[in-house]
């Protein structure tokens, strides 16, 4: 119920979105509450879960006896240097007024085409996105 209540929610404001997007009572604020801080559950897992449906309910779309994915890719602006995950990054713009050097947050997403290409009808199943955290090579380059 929680994973279906992520998907139709109408705005981000945690928990109270999902209630009130699938029409739940008030008394269901807590028990939901108590669904993310349970160890009864993981976030591989139900990322693996996630893939098994997929894989079970879509066609795949596979070239040449691959799965096709599609990855990207978008840095978030960030003030402080001395926050976790901040990185400094090369600035890629051509404008002169820009620093060569800003700090930012890297995310990175995932996910898998699914359809027939010839009826052309494909679409994009989201996988996984998450923050890069701090690789020592980029640490490195940072001293």
């Amino acid at each position: 119920m929680i994973v279906v209540g992520f998907m139709l929610r109408s705005d981000h404001l945690g928990v109270t979105s999902v209630i009130r997007d699938l029409s739940l009572s008030g008394r269901c604020y807590e028990p939901l509450l108590h669904f993310f801080r349970s160890s009864a559950w993981s976030l591989p897992s139900l990322r693996q879960m996630w893939l098994q449906v997929v894989r079970r309910s879509a066609p795949l779309l596979v070239i040449q006896e691959r799965v096709v994915l599609v990855g990207d890719g978008m840095k978030e602006a960030k003030e402080g240097r001395r926050m976790p995950g901040v990185k400094k990054l090369h600035q890629e713009s051509e404008n002169v007024s820009k620093g060569e050097y800003i700090f930012r947050h890297l995310f990175g997403a995932i996910g898998i085409l699914v359809g027939i290409p010839e009826n052309g009808s494909v679409a994009l199943v989201h996988e996984s996105a998450r923050r890069h955290p701090n690789h020592p090579r980029l640490e490195a380059n940072r001293r």
